[in-house]
């Protein structure tokens, strides 16, 4: 119904706009954004393009501007006919389909790709800067680098980098980042590369049509974009020949300022895209871009040649071996169980006529919280104990959750957490999976969400259990004296005797082997106790969340979650 809805409020969009009736939709390719296109083929043989931004995330306002700028200064992008921001569309100018992508052979490539930089070469003579664009920062290359470090290597190596390591690598960075800043800054149009730049009919000229994101930096940017080759590698000769007649249309940058800025920011942008196709994999299922990873680090491999480079290439020498740099895969745990059992009794009269897992917070039930965080996760085969009242939790979930395999483990007496999750083992079935309790739930403010971070940690051959520790400082609700800290060693250790010094608290999420149980004879105990032999036999990890932990246990707990959420 949704899309149908969507759908609707598109159609009414471009009848008000182009006071035509009749005329057809027909979906465009769709890029790396989450934007969707469509073309408008009216009667009188005329057509446009819908741009849909759903949700308005993709920078519209920005699209609109910098259409005005760039056309006002010559350079051929599509014009803007009409625009709806709340609802996050744009009517545009119809280039065709004819990008350079589709049209490219080889023989015509080198032709081709000149005349793209000749059409790049009118962006990069306009001196003036848009007031829409951000800077291309020395601080903006080290952030969207953790791309590299936090999402690209931990899922093509296996294990996390090690904080020294990352230090290292951040600081070479930052010192080689000055090559990049040795040539002037214009406007980079950041995603200038052969899918985005289209060959109309009739015309003499390249158009340009993907500029949203500009921003204000280096002008060897878009240049080594064009040529850096995600998608196809263009022939040397062709990459020489067209590098040398975009540089001749330079004044007042040197060879050497021009080579070092492009050697360094072509590293960059294929570290980054490193990290870009693993999230676009990931998160968004876009598969098809890990087909390129090959390619991108024979690119890596040729830039490090770069004299200037030498010190990143001694760190990849020594941190990735060459069988590493290859495409990234996720660790194999698709299964989870929330813990939903419990009666709630610290919960008062909220608890008594329903169960504590639907208590609602912030308009949402406790449940729904760490449910949604699983989806989004990729989890979508999670298993639930039920006891007290289970049969709402049940109703519940299966109403707002029909798309999600959910399996219910019902016990005639609560068996606390331990117990609740060796009794639901047969429904777990997986050696690995995640559990969660239903009655906390967290905020990120790390650079990857907290699941993605602990399935990072995790090594079978290291640990049977992993558990999300959270600074007590940081949490929001029921506090306790502090359930551990953190060692010299950098292990974890249990305040068994309730004494001060322990400043963390497990936050209500962890990774566990089911052998772990192998050996556990009782059938009501808490997990606290497989923590323990976990802890005794040095297999247990941690993961600190960085982010807010609200822990929900009683009515003075729930007002005070109420009262923050709300501020």
């Amino acid at each position: 119904m949704e899309k149908l809805n969507r759908l609707e409020k598109m159609n009414e969009f471009v009848l008000k706009k182009s006071a035509q009736e009749h005329y057809t939709l027909t979906p465009l390719a769709t890029d790396a954004s989450s934007r969707k296109y469509y073309r408008v083929s009216f009667t009188n043989g005329k057509t446009a393009v819908v741009m849909d931004d759903e949700g308005c995330r993709c920078r519209t306002h920005e699209f609109v501007t910098l259409s005005k700028f760039l056309r006002r200064r010559g350079a051929y992008v599509p014009e803007v006919f009409a625009s709806d921001f709340k609802n996050g569309f744009l009517l545009i100018e119809d280039l065709g389909d004819s990008s350079i992508s589709k049209l490219l052979t080889d023989n015509n490539e080198t032709q081709l790709y000149l005349s793209a930089a000749s059409a790049l070469s009118k962006v990069t003579a306009i001196t003036e800067r848009p007031k829409c664009a951000e800077e291309l920062s020395k601080r903006k290359i080290l952030d969207d680098l953790q791309l590299f470090t936090d999402w690209y290597y931990p899922m093509a190596v296996g294990q996390i980098l090690s904080p020294q390591a990352r230090k290292d690598f951040f600081n070479i960075i930052e010192q080689l980042s000055s090559l990049a800043y040795q040539v002037p800054n214009r406007l980079v149009l950041w995603d200038y590369h052969i899918d985005n730049v289209m060959v109309p009919k009739n015309s003499k000229e390249c158009a340009i049509i993907d500029f949203q994101d500009a921003l204000w930096g280096p002008l060897t940017y878009d240049i080594m974009s064009l040529l850096a080759a995600d998608r196809r590698t263009a022939s040397d000769t062709t990459i020489n020949m067209v590098k040398e007649a975009f540089f001749k249309t330079l004044t007042g940058v040197s060879r050497e300022d021009f080579e070092d800025s492009y050697a360094f920011l072509s590293l960059f942008r294929h570290l980054r895209v490193l990290g870009r196709f693993t999230t676009l994999s990931m998160i968004n299922g876009k598969k098809h871009y890990l087909q390129y990873i090959c390619q991108i680090w024979e690119r890596i491999d040729s830039i490090l040649k770069y004299p200037k480079l030498e010190k990143i290439k001694q760190w990849m020498t020594q941190y990735i071996l060459p069988e590493q740099r290859t495409t990234p895969v996720r660790k194999p745990i698709y299964k989870a169980m929330v813990l939903a059992a419990g009666r709630g009794i610290r919960m008062r009269e909220l608890s008594l006529n329903q169960p504590k897992p639907l208590i609602q917070v912030g308009g949402k039930s406790l449940i729904d919280y760490n449910f949604e965080r699983l989806i989004d996760f990729g989890i979508n085969d999670i298993v639930v104990n039920l006891c007290y009242k289970g049969e709402m939790i049940k109703e519940h979930l299966l109403k707002h959750y029909p798309h999600t395999h959910i399996s219910f483990s019902t016990e005639e007496e609560a068996l606390e957490t331990g117990g609740g999750v060796k009794h639901a083992l047969p429904l777990l079935k997986d050696s690995v999976f995640f559990v969660l309790n239903s009655d906390v739930f967290l905020t990120d403010r790390g650079y990857k969400p907290i699941l993605w971070r602990m399935l990072d940690a995790w090594n079978e051959e290291k640990y049977d259990i992993i558990l999300l520790l959270q600074d007590k400082k940081d949490v929001c609700g029921d506090k306790s004296i502090g359930d551990y800290r953190i060692t010299s060693k950098g292990e974890i250790e249990r305040n068994k005797e309730k004494t001060s010094g322990y400043p963390y608290m497990f936050a209500g999420i962890s990774i566990i082997n089911k052998k772990i149980f192998n050996n556990q004879p009782l059938k009501k105990f808490s997990l606290r106790d497989c923590f323990d032999m976990a802890q005794q036999k040095g297999r247990l990890g941690f993961v600190v969340n960085e982010g807010e932990l609200f822990h929900v246990g009683t009515p003075e707990a729930l007002k005070a979650a109420e009262t923050k959420i709300h501020r």
